[in-house]
């Protein structure tokens, strides 16, 4: 490129292009100089290209460009051209290298680069070039897309990461704001970045704080046998959420802050450690009969009442907790109607020994025994 530049300069002086005096007192040659597009009048008496500078105190660098050369001789009305050489340190699109040009101005460099007006530049393309190293950058126009509260736009940017390109489209981003490209990410041309909107809210609600069951074991009761003797009552928290909005969708709630408004009261059941008669083992261990068995063998009655006992509520309920009647009768013992078990505990709806609990007490109070009251359903078809 600088031979090229060289050999154009040449052209110039030789056509005579090249105009503009300013007058030295002296004697012998009369040369126009012209140096970095500044004109000047020298008066010498040197044979060469080399004196005339010489006379004029001009130093020549190894990126000068001399036209015509330094050992060149020259004539009355003879003209020289200096265009000196200037370092850029030019980074283009990201890539930085140092570069020497030939020229007056920032525009006349980045014609002499092969760059044209369509690209971006850091530097007024009129800033004249001195001795000074000029920090030069250029970026080529890209095409970015962004997509962002539900709309598309598409820029024209030279910004040489994700977020100066956001910055150049004037788009706002929010603190908490996700985006489909890593911000500091160089930008590609018709790259599409989407901006997902991350707002934040709160809420204040009251959450159930289940109570712990407690068993407390009783000697004179039998194995297997259980009920309640403190009720459990759940607590109350008031637990503040940070809710995370993404595009005005809510995608996540964090508890914050937790504050007990009540506390739980945890529920103490008696169960029976005493060893139980062998019909009561013989019952599978955890099933609703097994608590039977040892209520049974606990109020002294034997093997052929627990037999009664099985008979009767297997026609009653089969043994289900949730057994229910059209008529209201409700649960293993079939209490009709089934509220009446509350009086054995607040659980009669789902406890099988607080049922049988209150269908004990219930057999005992009106039949005396379970085989009495099996005696009677069958006789009635009912208890």
């Amino acid at each position: 490129m600088q031979r090229s530049i060289k050999f154009g300069l040449y052209g110039l002086v030789l056509a005579g292009l090249i105009g503009g005096t300013v007058a030295w007192a002296d004697t012998g040659k009369s040369v126009d100089l012209r140096i970095d597009g500044r004109d000047q009048h020298v008066r010498t008496g040197a044979a060469n290209v080399r004196g005339v500078l010489a006379d004029a105190g001009i130093k020549v660098g190894d990126h000068d460009i001399i036209a015509p050369d330094l050992d060149s001789p020259v004539q009355n009305g003879g003209q020289v051209v200096v265009r000196r050489g200037h370092l850029l340190h030019l980074t283009v699109n990201g890539t930085t290298k140092n570069v020497w040009v030939n020229a007056d101005s920032v525009a006349e460099a980045l014609s002499q680069l092969g760059y044209d007006s369509k690209n971006f530049v850091s530097v007024s393309r009129s800033k004249r070039l001195d001795a000074t190293t000029v920090d030069l950058s250029i970026n080529s126009p890209k095409r970015v897309t962004f997509m962002a509260d539900g709309k598309s736009r598409s820029v024209a940017t030279a910004a040489a990461t994700v977020y100066e390109a956001i910055a150049d489209a004037s788009i706002y981003l929010g603190p908490g704001d996700r985006l489909s490209a890593t911000g500091n990410s160089a930008v590609k041309n018709n790259q599409v970045i989407r901006i997902q909107r991350v707002r934040f809210g709160k809420s204040v609600e009251q959450v159930p704080v289940a109570f712990q069951t407690v068993q407390q074991h009783d000697a004179s009761a039998y194995v297997g046998s259980e009920s309640v003797l403190t009720p459990g009552r759940d607590g109350v928290s008031q637990v503040t959420y940070q809710l995370i909005y993404v595009d005005g969708m809510l995608v996540g709630k964090v508890a914050q802050r937790s504050v007990v408004l009540s506390k739980p009261v945890n529920q103490i059941n008696r169960v029976g450690s005493k060893p139980a008669p062998s019909y009561v083992s013989a019952v599978p261990a955890g099933s609703a009969q097994q608590i039977a068995a040892g209520m049974v063998a606990a109020r002294g009655w034997g093997a052929d009442e627990f037999s009664c006992l099985v008979s009767l509520w297997n026609k009653e309920s089969g043994w289900r907790v949730d057994a229910a009647n059209p008529s209201g009768a409700y649960g293993i013992p079939q209490a009709l109607p089934g509220s009446k078990m509350a009086s054995a505990g607040a659980d009669w709806q789902t406890n099988p020994a607080t049922q049988i609990t209150w269908g004990l007490q219930y057999i005992a109070g009106v039949y005396g025994t379970p085989c009495a009251a099996w005696g009677h359903s069958q006789a009635t078809n009912w208890y």
